[in-house]
């Protein structure tokens, strides 16, 4: 599904951020301690304590915040984290609506590219939790897969979203969903989002999810009135057939994408039970607040580089 990324590749990330073992270590001993001290945190792998550690640039506090944030969202919102069995009908059915991927190579900036394109213009068959349920199950599937990445780049292929009645369902509560979790909840690095082959009657609905980005994001997500205008910043051939490349179609490609799930099935329901037990937490409300979507009032906001 990913090309593998090589061992000179993997040198040339790391030195984005150069740090020698023993200060990993170090590094990891400090966050180990703390979660050690977390009775409400699931176990968590060295392996996976370094990826998140390298994403956010060895800065500890936020290394310990955002892992904390990331097990608590999977207990609040279990219409997302939940049933995580992509061998389901409903899991299927989404397939069949939504063609979503990550582009196989890298760029040679080394950001992993994730692609989204309706498959149908039926608003009755897109559903806002699943999106997203699928779209963690993508991200988490990647964090496991790749070696190392210097952060994300999504493309949006706005073609078959031509309603008012699909539109509909990118509302306040959705976007807040998708900013709660992807910036303060997820060792991640949004470095570009493009949305391309934009409708006009799309154009009210992007200024209001733009409002919602943080300043320093407004200024990464780009609207794009073709894709002819994406070739002078990536590679053509790593794109999908459709876009002028040569991945494969994106129909193909969404399907790749399932049947990794599907192989790792187990893999996928198990981390249904990789969540926060908020009965067990020390020193912090067990309350949520409702005027976040019950994510706790006590989330800190983050900026990511």
């Amino acid at each position: 599904m990913i090309v593998p990324i090589t061992d000179i590749q993997l040198k040339e990330i790391q030195n984005f951020c150069p740090r020698s073992k023993d200060e990993i270590d170090q590094d990891v001993d400090i966050v180990r301690h703390w979660l050690n001290k977390q009775p409400h945190l699931p176990k968590t792998s060295d392996e996976f304590i370094k990826k998140v550690l390298f994403s956010l640039k060895y800065r500890t506090e936020k290394v310990k915040l955002v892992i904390e944030n990331y097990y608590t969202v999977k207990e609040l919102f279990p219409q997302i984290y939940e049933d995580l069995d992509p061998t389901s009908e409903t899991f299927r059915k989404h397939v069949e609506a939504v063609h979503m991927f990550p582009l196989p190579k890298l760029t040679p900036d080394f950001h992993r590219v994730l692609c989204y394109r309706m498959a149908t213009t039926d608003a009755k068959a897109f559903c806002p939790d699943n999106q997203l349920k699928r779209n963690e199950m993508m991200w988490n599937w990647l964090f496991d897969e790749d070696a190392l990445t210097l952060g994300d780049i999504w493309i949006f292929d706005l073609t078959n979203m031509d309603s008012m009645a699909q539109w509909a369902h990118f509302n306040l509560s959705f976007m807040k969903k998708i900013l709660k979790i992807n910036m303060e909840a997820k060792p991640v690095r949004i470095k570009r989002v493009h949305f391309v082959n934009i409708a006009p009657i799309a154009e009210t609905s992007l200024n209001f999810i733009k409002h919602f980005f943080p300043q320093k994001y407004k200024n990464r997500i780009l609207f794009n009135a073709t894709f002819e205008s994406l070739q002078g910043l990536y590679p053509i051939d790593m794109f999908p057939n459709e876009w002028g490349g040569k991945a494969g179609n994106m129909a193909e490609l969404s399907r790749r994408m399932h049947e990794e799930l599907i192989k790792r099935r187990s893999w996928c329901i198990a981390m249904e039970s990789l969540k926060s037990d908020s009965s067990k937490r020390i020193g912090q409300s067990k309350t949520a607040d409702a005027s976040i979507l019950g994510v706790e009032g006590n989330f800190k906001k983050l900026c990511f580089d």
